[in-house]
C-alpha cells in the first residue's frame, strides 16, 4: 500500500473496509499522516514498524477505553487490507485552534468573554482530571495545538483534546514537550507537569499572552527558556506587556493565585476551579507600559462613534459590522442590514453590497440596492461549506475547489459560479483572504490575485509548520506558524505581479495575532509594539517606522480601500500622515 496520491484501501477494526483517496488527506504530522472520512479521522502512522516496535496495537487498545467527552481518544486499531497494523481511527472534531482563541482580535470579532474563558478553562481542567485518572495517564505534551475549542453550542464553550496516542500511560513512556509549555524545574514528566503546561494554555486564554512572554530588563526578548528557569513571569515587578495584553483582573481571584505561585514562585499544586470563589491573596503584576512621544505628523479621525454599539469588522468596501449584527456605511453613516453574524462577508458592487451570512451548514446571500434599499435574498449558485473573500472579491469553498460568485443583473438579480479553481478541501485550511494547503507534505497558498486571478503558490518556507493565522492582500501574504519550541515565528511574502517568485523576511513574534492593514497600492501598515506602526512597501522593500504615543496593540487595523483604518473601543478611525 502506497501513501501519497494514490487512494489507499485499509480496514477500520468494528467497521470494516473503507478507502482513503487523495481528496480525504487532511495533513502529514510527525508521526503520520491524517485523512477525514465524515466523521471519522484516520491517522497513518509513516513508520509501519512503530506499530510492533513501540507495541501501539496494545496501547491504542488501552487508550480506545477512555469515554469522556473533551477527550478524543482513539475509537479503533487500522489496519491494511493484508492485516497489518499501520494506525488507529478516532472522531472528527471541528472548532477552532487555542492560538486563535486566546487572541485579543478574536476576543473583540466574537464577543468571546471572561466568562467563556473560564467555562472553557474549568472544561480543560475537568479533561486533565479525567486523563490523570485513567491508569494513571500522564498527557505529557498538551500545548495549545492539542486543544480544540468547540464553541457556539448552547451548553457553552467546550474544549476537546487531541493527540491522545502520544500520551504516557502504563508502561508506555512519554517521550516528547513543546519547549513553551515544559516545566523546566521537573524532571521526566507527571501530573504536576501536565498542570504545569495547563496552567500555560489557560493562562494564554485569559490575557492573550505566554506568562514568560513581555520585555523584562536582563533577559533577551523572546528568552522563554531563560525565564522559565528563573521564575521571571509576567508577575516579575517591571515586566513591559503590549496595551493588547487582557488585564490580570480577567483572571478569577484563587486561580490568579495559583498562577502567581505557579509561575513566579515555583510551586507546584493542582489548580482550583476558575469558579472557586474562596478568598484571593495574589497582588497583580507592576506592568510598565512605555510610549513614545507625542508625533505631531500623525493625524487620528474618528470616522464612527454611537452609544451602546462596538464595531466589530471593517470591510474593504467601506462598510463595518457591529456587534448588534448592523451593517454600516461608513460614507453615509446609514444602516445597509440587520440580523448579519460575525462570519459574514460585504462586497460592493456597481449599485449596491453583496452580502454573505453564513447560517448553519449553509450561507445565504443577499443583495441591497444602493439607491433604494431594497433588498433581495439570492440562493447560493452551488453548494458550498463556507465563504471567502479577497479584497472586493468574494468565493464559496466548494468540494471542487474555490470558486468565484458573479453576480448579474438580468431583469432579476442571479448568483452564478464564476471560475473555479482546484484545491484539496480536507487539507486546505482558509485565512484572511487565502487558502494554505498541505499536499501530502508540500505547502502551496492558494491566493486569489488583480480582478480575476488565483495563483497556486508553492512555499517551502512553510513545510512542516503548523500555520496558526495568515491574512492575504495584493502581492503580499502575512503568516504566522508555531514552531516545535513553542515560538510563534512570522513570515512576510512580497510576490512578484504573476506571483511566480517572491522575497520572504521572518522573524520572531510574541503571538499569533497579525495586525495589519494590506493597502491596495501595495502598501503595509502594522502594529507589533506600543508606540510604533510600521510602514512597509513589500514591492521595493523600504520600511519606515513611526513613533507616537497615541498608537497601541490595541487598535485592530484594516483598510477601507487605500486609508489605513482601525477599531478602538468599539468606535472605527482613520490613521494618516500630515
Amino acid at each position: 500500500m502506497k501513501q501519497g496520491q494514490d487512494t489507499l484501501t485499509v480496514v477500520l477494526s468494528g467497521r470494516g473496509k473503507t478507502s482513503l483517496p487523495p481528496s480525504s488527506y487532511v495533513a502529514t504530522g510527525g508521526e503520520g499522516a491524517i485523512y477525514r472520512i465524515g466523521d471519522t479521522i484516520v491517522k497513518i502512522y509513516s513508520d509501519r514498524k512503530k506499530m510492533t516496535g513501540d507495541r501501539m496495537e496494545e496501547k491504542i487498545r488501552l487508550l480506545s477505553g477512555i469515554r469522556h467527552p473533551y477527550i478524543v481518544a482513539p475509537r479503533g486499531l487500522v489496519t491494511d487490507t493484508k492485516g497489518a497494523l499501520i494506525g488507529y481511527y478516532m472522531d472528527a472534531i471541528d472548532g477552532n485552534g487555542f492560538s486563535e482563541v486566546c487572541a485579543p482580535a478574536f476576543w473583540h470579532r466574537s464577543g468571546f468573554t471572561r466568562d467563556d474563558a473560564c467555562t472553557l478553562t474549568d472544561r480543560m481542567r475537568d479533561a486533565v482530571r479525567a486523563a490523570h485518572g485513567y491508569h494513571d495517564a500522564v498527557m505529557v505534551d498538551p500545548n495549545e495545538t492539542n486543544w480544540i475549542a468547540i464553541l457556539g453550542g448552547q451548553k457553552g464553550p467546550e474544549p476537546r483534546v487531541i493527540d491522545v496516542d502520544s500520551w504516557a500511560i502504563g508502561n508506555w513512556p512519554a517521550k516528547a514537550i513543546m519547549l513553551s509549555i515544559k516545566d523546566w524545574h521537573s524532571r521526566g514528566f507527571d501530573h504536576q507537569t501536565d498542570w504545569f503546561a495547563w496552567g500555560v494554555v489557560s493562562f494564554q486564554l485569559f490575557t492573550g499572552t505566554h506568562p514568560y512572554k513581555g520585555t523584562l530588563d536582563g533577559f533577551k526578548k523572546g528568552d522563554l527558556e531563560g525565564r522559565m528557569k528563573q521564575n521571571a513571569s509576567v508577575f516579575t515587578p517591571g515586566v513591559r506587556l503590549n496595551q493588547s495584553v487582557r488585564d490580570f483582573g480577567t483572571i478569577p481571584g484563587r486561580l490568579l493565585d495559583w498562577y502567581v505561585e505557579t509561575f513566579q514562585h515555583g510551586e507546584r499544586t493542582v489548580p482550583p476551579s476558575p469558579f472557586d470563589t474562596g478568598v484571593a491573596t495574589a497582588k497583580r503584576a507592576l506592568v510598565k507600559r512605555i510610549l513614545a512621544a507625542k508625533n505631531a505628523q500623525v493625524v487620528y479621525d474618528r470616522l464612527f462613534s454611537e452609544p451602546g454599539e462596538t464595531a466589530i469588522r471593517i470591510f474593504p468596501c467601506g462598510v463595518i459590522l457591529l456587534r448588534s449584527g448592523r451593517l454600516i456605511d461608513l460614507s453615509t453613516k446609514k444602516t445597509v442590514d440587520s440580523g448579519i453574524s460575525d462570519v459574514a462577508e460585504v462586497i460592493a458592487t456597481a449599485d449596491g453590497w453583496l452580502i454573505g451570512n453564513p447560517k448553519g451548514n449553509g450561507t445565504g446571500f443577499r443583495f441591497i440596492h444602493g439607491k433604494t434599499s431594497l433588498k433581495e435574498d439570492l440562493a447560493s449558485p452551488v453548494p458550498a461549506s463556507g465563504l471567502l473573500r479577497f479584497e472586493n472579491r468574494l468565493f464559496l469553498k466548494t468540494e471542487r475547489g474555490l470558486t468565484e460568485i458573479r453576480l448579474l443583473r438580468l431583469g432579476k438579480t442571479l448568483l452564478t459560479a464564476g471560475n473555479t479553481w482546484g484545491t484539496m478541501p480536507s487539507s486546505t485550511r482558509w485565512f484572511d483572504g487565502v487558502g494554505i494547503q498541505d499536499a501530502f507534505g508540500a505547502t502551496y497558498a492558494i491566493a486569489p490575485f488583480g480582478e480575476s486571478g488565483c495563483a497556486h503558490v508553492r512555499i517551502r518556507e512553510l513545510d512542516g509548520q503548523k500555520t496558526l493565522t495568515a491574512k492575504a492582500g495584493e502581492r503580499f501574504l502575512a503568516v504566522v506558524v508555531l514552531d516545535a519550541d513553542g515560538k510563534y515565528r512570522k513570515h512576510e511574502f512580497a510576490f512578484d505581479k504573476t506571483y511566480g517568485n517572491y522575497r520572504v523576511w521572518t522573524g520572531e513574534v510574541d503571538t499569533a495575532d497579525l495586525n495589519i492593514a494590506i493597502l491596495p497600492r501595495g502598501v503595509c501598515a502594522t502594529i507589533v509594539e506600543d508606540g510604533e506602526l510600521n510602514i512597509l512597501v513589500p514591492g521595493s522593500g523600504d520600511t519606515r517606522k513611526i513613533s507616537d504615543r497615541d498608537i497601541g496593540t490595541d487598535m485592530f487595523l484594516e483598510h477601507w480601500n487605500e486609508k489605513t483604518v482601525y477599531m478602538r473601543n468599539g468606535d472605527v478611525w482613520q490613521v494618516r500622515l500630515k
